[in-house]
Parts: C-alpha cells; structure tokens; sequence
C-alpha cells in the first residue's frame, strides 16, 4: 500500500522528468540543419519590427480615439 501511495506521490513528477530528458535528447543530436535556426534565419527581422511599431501605433490611436472624449470633459469640468 505505501508502494502505491509513493507512486501516486511522485509518479507525475518522475514521468515529467523523464519526458523533459527525453525530449531534450533530441535537442543536443548534431544534426547539419536546425529548423529553429532556419526559421530565424529566414525571417526578416526589420520587417517583423516595423509591423509591429505600427501595429502598436494603431493600437494607441484607436485607445485614444475611445478615451479622448472622457478626458475633454474632464478638462471642461475642471475649468
């Protein structure tokens, strides 16, 4: 019984182990080709960049559009 209780304790724990180092194998194999590697490689950053410099200048225009009339009325009331 405390054989089981143990292996109901720890047993996920002890599977992740095992499943994190098995997987990590594969991780340190010398292989000629990453595919991380190349998909890094063949993305341009400066365009990645770009997009989303722009995509957060829309993002801050469109927060100001919808909060812009709350703070003119707050400036309205406070003069």
């Amino acid at each position: 019984m405390k054989v089981f209780t143990m292996a109901r304790k720890y047993g996920s724990k002890a599977l992740a182990v095992a499943a994190l180092a098995t997987a990590s194998v594969g991780a340190f194999a010398q292989t000629s080709e990453n595919p991380i590697v190349t998909v890094l490689n063949s993305v341009s950053l400066a365009g990645v960049a770009a997009a989303i410099a722009a995509l957060a200048l829309i993002i801050v225009a469109i927060a100001l559009t919808m909060k812009g009339p709350d703070v003119a009325k707050r400036m309205i009331r406070k003069v």
